[in-house]
């Protein structure tokens, strides 16, 4: 707790398949710092187990932050586990 980071980074992946958006979150996450957030929006199913299993084994932090039937809202972090 305690921890104000800036989550000025988004990208909205809906519609995009697998491996495209799990390629488009690496890159962006490449750009960032290591004290800022990535927000990705990505449909329920495959897109959303897949980046969130990708992401975590290449040891980034994924937190859903919201989750409806059509999507899924992720905060990505650089934090290695």
């Amino acid at each position: 707790m305690g921890k104000n980071k800036l989550n000025n980074h988004y990208l909205d992946l809906r519609g995009f398949n697998c491996p495209v958006n799990f390629v488009k979150c690496c890159l962006a996450l490449e750009k960032i710092s290591l004290n800022e957030e990535l927000k990705v929006d990505l449909d329920i199913g495959e897109s959303e187990i897949s980046v969130i299993n990708g992401l975590q084994e290449k040891g980034y932090k994924v937190d859903i932050s919201s989750k409806d039937e059509k999507k899924v809202s992720l905060i990505i972090s650089s934090e290695s586990k």
